[in-house]
């Protein structure tokens, strides 16, 4: 006697399965949400060397493949037998992105950290602190002469700078020691992990292909053809907003430091490479990015001259203006898809939780999650036959007003047209569990 199972039943009690285990696993999570929290920092730790490797490879890999096609058209001129020239190939195009990479840092740290320590150093002067106190008190008595707070400002001054004196003394001797040891030893450990990475990265550009095709060959075998061309549609576009937007946001924040400094030296501003390079670093991060790079840098000049500190705004906001609207598209190329405001709530979530790298690649993992769940509604709305354009929502008030699409009509011609059939399709079946075989 040959049994069947009912599949329609089967696959309720699977969907419930699944949700009852996602709920105990939210409610797990988020009953000890700061244990979570810790545990995914880490972990991120943890793998902090592998996850630089894979940015790294990320960025290496435009040069490999460059080198990689540049060497294969030299290589087929001569006499060497197809697999030894792409050996040969493969190695000069992993050597040449190495070295590409090594050469801009250690071009970036050569230009960046001797200028910066000539920065610091003039703005630690002993003589610079007394001229920021002189400049700051002959700012007062010129903006708010004859006001209470220049007969306020001169009556606390002398309580003021005891309180500064008092609060310098106070200062743990011992604690300041070792959290001074504890910076060097995450700046040890920062370098420790970029070198890691660098060495992973090349691991990477070498099995990418056949990383690549274990993936898909696990898609295939754990999911149905639908589904598994779905996620290699989302890997598509995955790869193709990263790729744009984390070299153009890099490219792009290179920019404005660069033209931040040579307009500074041309200005004769002081502190020119530190705060371009602060300019440009903060840049990378969307929306706040400007903001975060500009009041430090202007409240730094404001110090040395208020003169400077304006005319280094105006600057700041005509510059952004400029990078915002016209060099960061042509940079970027292929727009995120999404507004102004998921772009702020992608940096406060992902910033909240990640720090830094979730300001800067938040936003990019928000426009793909975005954009697929973007693509999920769309494809609703067409099976219920409802338009997909949202601005037809926007004053909707019940779903009866809705337009709704003309079925579309199938005709199939057979040989008897006694046999020919009109058929419309159904409104949301996918598949016909309801039929048991006998």
């Amino acid at each position: 006697m040959k049994l069947h199972r009912n599949q329609k039943y089967f696959k309720w009690g699977l969907t419930a399965f699944f949700v009852i285990v996602a709920a105990l696993v939210f409610w797990i999570v988020f009953s000890n949400l700061k244990g979570f929290y810790d545990m995914l920092l880490d972990l991120t730790h943890i793998l902090a060397p592998i996850l630089y490797g894979c940015l790294f490879a990320y960025l290496m890999n435009p040069v490999m493949e460059f080198t990689r096609r540049l060497m294969d058209k030299l290589l087929s001129k001569t006499r060497l037998s197809e697999k030894k020239a792409k050996k040969i190939s493969t190695v000069v195009s992993i050597c040449a992105a190495v070295l590409v990479l090594i050469g801009l840092l250690v071009a970036l740290v050569a230009l960046i950290v001797p200028n910066l320590a000539k920065s610091l150093e003039e703005l630690l002067q002993k003589d610079r602190l007394e001229q920021y106190g002189n400049t700051i008190t002959a700012w007062i008595n010129r903006t708010f002469e004859g006001t209470p707070v220049e007969k306020w400002f001169h009556d606390n001054l002398d309580s003021l700078l005891e309180m500064l004196s008092d609060a310098l003394k106070s200062i743990d001797i011992a604690a300041f020691i070792g959290s001074l040891t504890s910076s060097v030893y995450g700046v040890v450990m920062g370098v420790f992990d970029v070198l890691i990475g660098v060495i992973a990265a090349v691991y990477v550009l070498i099995y990418k292909k056949q990383l690549c095709s274990q993936a898909k060959k696990i898609t295939v075998a754990t999911f149905n053809a639908k589904h598994a061309n779905r996620l290699f549609e989302i890997a598509r576009r995955t790869n193709r907003i990263f790729s744009g937007y984390v070299v153009g946001k890099i490219v792009d924040a290179l920019f404005v430091g660069v033209v931040t400094y040579i307009a500074m030296l041309i200005m004769g501003m002081p502190y020119a490479p530190l705060i371009a390079t602060l300019i440009g670093v903060t840049n990378i991060i969307p929306f706040f990015g400007p903001f975060l790079g500009g009041v430090p840098a202007t409240l730094l000049l404001l110090i040395d001259s208020p003169s400077n500190a304006l005319i280094f705004v105006i600057f700041i906001v005509v510059l952004q203006m400029i990078d915002g609207n016209i060099i960061e598209n042509r940079i970027l190329g292929e727009r995120l898809g999404i507004s102004d405001f998921w772009v702020l709530v992608s940096i406060l979530l992902f910033g909240g939780i990640f720090g830094f790298s979730g300001m800067l690649l938040g936003v990019p993992v928000f426009a793909v999650i975005y954009t697929v769940i973007n693509d999920a509604v769309n494809n609703r709305l067409k099976r219920k036959r409802y338009p997909t354009e949202t601005e037809i929502y926007y004053t909707l008030e019940t779903v009866e007003r809705l337009p709704v699409e003309p079925l579309p009509s199938y005709s199939y011609v057979s040989v008897d047209p006694a046999y020919d059939l009109q058929v419309e399709p159904d409104e949301e079946y996918d598949d016909y569990d309801d039929y048991d075989e006998q």
